[in-house]
């Protein structure tokens, strides 16, 4: 059930930071054209894409630690036997999740300190922007918490005993993923 639910959750992070990029896009190249087009523009165009990109940016940190996606050294890591590595996973997550701690906490400060300041034209709180960190914080701990959890308790190979993926490998999966799950025809 876990297990679902990390899916519908993932899924979901993948939608929104979808539709924020696209809104960005379309904020940023409308006011683009109509600015050069029409000597006008949308005036809360700069200061909504300025905080979807926020979003955008903490929401995909949290997509990509879920999917292994994030630039890491484990040179060191990968010489290790499965024992150590499984150590050396533990003991930098406890550290990630005091990072974590770090976020919620200053996030929520900074977001209690900024309720009453706003956007100027788009009049939305600060505290819009601020929480990001919490949300960021939060969903972080999920994912690494969950990612500590499965390398000490399931089997796993040597070569999956790593918290980072490199670019070839990601390639080959996606490739695999996408040649195995091909969508049905559409009924005639």
């Amino acid at each position: 059930m876990f297990i679902r639910l990390t899916q519908a959750v993932t899924r979901a992070l993948q939608l929104t930071i979808v539709a924020c990029l696209a809104l960005m896009a379309l904020l940023v190249f409308g006011n683009v054209v109509l600015r050069y087009g029409f000597d006008s523009g949308i005036a809360v165009s700069e200061e909504l894409a300025r905080l979807l990109f926020v979003w955008l940016v903490f929401l995909g940190a949290i997509l990509a630690s879920r999917q292994h996606a994030h630039i890491g050294f484990d040179t060191l890591v990968r010489s290790l036997p499965p024992v150590w590595r499984k150590a050396g996973i533990a003991f930098t997550g406890s550290l990630m999740l005091g990072a974590c701690v770090v976020f919620v906490v200053g996030g929520w400060r900074q977001t209690l300190i900024n309720l009453d300041n706003s956007y100027p034209v788009l009049g939305v709180s600060y505290a819009w922007l601020h929480g990001s960190a919490i949300v960021f914080g939060v969903g972080m701990f999920i994912s690494i918490a969950f990612n500590i959890w499965d390398a000490l308790t399931q089997p796993h190979t040597p070569d999956e005993l790593s918290m980072t993926l490199n670019l070839g490998e990601r390639i080959e999966a996606e490739m695999t993923h996408v040649a195995t799950h091909q969508p049905k025809d559409p009924k005639p």
